[in-house]
């Protein structure tokens, strides 16, 4: 039987560190978790509350405004509607351009109402749900068509940063301005 002897092998700290790869980790991010239990709950129940983030539909959407999204067949949507799609490990929630067939089936070509370009095709097993509402204080509002006049001001709002920082803050000036005659105030509400 053959024994083995240990082989010194000698290397600095420097040529282990730059020869060794960063570990993946083998858990998904919190994230990860967080998208696909909201999936599941949208299939399941039929409704889901989200809070928006990101500019891409401003000034229809703004970032922290609670949206409402509702179960709805990739054949129900119709140009126009603000959707909810999946993809690359991302929710995305951008309006309806148009409808496409293409021999492979049916397609979704969207857009955020302050982005230049439109998006890659949205594919049936892509697509979540149909924002049905959004709550603006106490009371959930209708989503608004998108106007010459919002698209205009999107592209300003996606072009000029100081325009959409100067926007950004007017937004949360009027929100904390309405929040103060609430009973509840943003420090006493806890989203775990």
């Amino acid at each position: 039987m053959a024994k083995w002897r240990p082989v010194r092998v000698q290397a600095s700290a420097q040529e282990f560190l730059a020869s060794s790869r960063p570990m993946e980790p083998d858990i998904p991010s919190r994230e990860y978790h967080k998208r696909g239990l909201a999936a599941e709950v949208l299939r399941s129940a039929g409704t889901l509350r989200l809070a928006a983030r990101g500019y891409s539909m401003l000034p229809t959407l703004w970032p922290g405004d609670v949206l409402t999204i509702a179960a709805q067949s990739f054949d129900q949507v119709q140009v126009g509607d603000v959707v909810l799609f999946a993809r690359a490990d991302r929710f995305y929630i951008h309006r309806i351009l148009r409808r496409d067939a293409t021999a492979a089936g049916h397609r979704l070509i969207t857009r955020g109402d302050s982005m230049p370009e439109a998006d890659a095709p949205v594919l049936p097993e892509e697509f979540l749900g149909r924002v049905v509402a959004t709550e603006v204080g106490a009371e959930k509002v209708v989503v608004p068509a998108c106007s010459r006049l919002r698209r205009q001001i999107g592209l300003m709002l996606a072009y000029s940063n100081r325009l959409r920082s100067l926007a950004l803050r007017w937004h949360a000036w009027r929100c904390q301005r309405g929040n103060a005659k609430s009973d509840l105030s943003e420090q006493e509400v806890s989203l775990g």
